[in-house]
């Protein structure tokens, strides 16, 4: 092996061990603190919120199972995934279903807020907690009957992977076209119509602000941070999710066969490489929601302060 060879070898094994164990801890811990503000009182009846919410789950179940299985395969001596085939579907059908589900749960925040802020009646009329509580669900299904093919046709090639062949190139356009280039599409049109919408609503707001009342004024507010960390999150989203699209479709498409040693290690670079993005775009909202909002700061702190005031005298 040549000195390139053993650097990169060296290079991709170091990225992934310290991002995986990183985003192991920082992951589960922004999302139970994202569970922790969502579910507070200000934010139970917010359609808005409950989108984020169930993005959030889907986040935690992928960063804690994908990664922990992933790091266990990897550098603990785990030959569950390379071994059992049963294991290998799940495990695949599950991992890109789940991330098909938060990528979409993102989309309808973006399609909630749009609503939210529209000027017909009835399209704000589409903005309740009642029917987020039904879309989510109906993503939930139609998310994992869409994606049963991962499961019939993913496998030991030899390592887990889809089949190769006419699969392959399909599993590479699926993942293209229907988790990245329509869902990411549709949230960067459905957003910039949003904030032409909160623009316009702003305007509005100071014509009749002094007929608004108190709790109105609460809920706007609220509604304006809810905006502005939805807008924050599916930028940052959207960029991460095109690149590890990218980086996965060379990786199906190229395969390991008929290359030579040096360009099978940057094969498995960019695959390791895509792993991580995965990883890291289902760990960050928390702190992309705490760096854009103070009311996200403030709620979360309330919902802190008292589990710790708690847990004091006991220490």
């Amino acid at each position: 092996m040549s000195s390139s060879e053993q650097s990169l070898r060296f290079i991709t094994d170091q990225m992934t061990t310290i991002s995986l164990f990183l985003l192991l801890v920082i992951g589960p811990f922004g999302c139970f603190c994202n569970i922790l503000t969502f579910t507070s009182k200000q934010l139970t009846k917010n359609p808005c919120a409950f989108y984020l919410l169930c993005t959030t789950i889907f986040e935690l179940c992928i960063v804690c199972f994908g990664g922990v299985s992933r790091l266990a395969a990897e550098y603990f001596g785990d030959k569950l995934l390379s071994q059992n085939q049963f294991y290998c579907k799940l495990r695949s059908y599950l991992i890109t279903g789940m991330s098909t589900i938060a990528t979409y749960s993102m989309l309808f925040t973006a399609v909630d807020r749009y609503m939210a802020t529209s000027t017909r009646v009835r399209f704000r009329a589409f903005s309740q907690i009642t029917i987020a509580h039904r879309m989510c669900l109906g993503i939930i299904l139609v998310v994992m009957i869409v994606t049963l093919h991962v499961y019939i046709f993913f496998g030991l090639h030899p390592s887990c992977t889809p089949r190769p062949g006419v699969y392959a190139v399909f599993y590479s356009a699926y993942l293209i076209i229907l988790t990245s280039l329509i869902p990411d599409g549709l949230i960067i049109v459905v957003a910039l119509c949003t904030i032409k919408n909160a623009r316009d609503l702003r305007t509005r707001a100071v014509m009749m602000q002094a007929a608004n009342t108190s709790k109105q004024r609460s809920i706007h507010r609220a509604d304006t941070h809810l905006l502005i960390m939805m807008v924050s999150q599916v930028s940052i989203s959207v960029s991460f999710d095109i690149t590890r699209t990218t980086c996965y479709t060379y990786f199906f498409i190229s395969g390991n066969t008929g290359h030579s040693s040096y360009q099978t290690l940057v094969n498995v670079f960019i695959f390791q490489f895509s792993n991580v993005l995965l990883y890291l775009n289902y760990s960050k909202s928390f702190y992309v929601y705490t760096l854009t909002s103070g009311l996200f700061r403030k709620i979360g702190h309330d919902r802190v302060d008292p589990i710790s005031q708690h847990q004091l005298p006991n220490n």
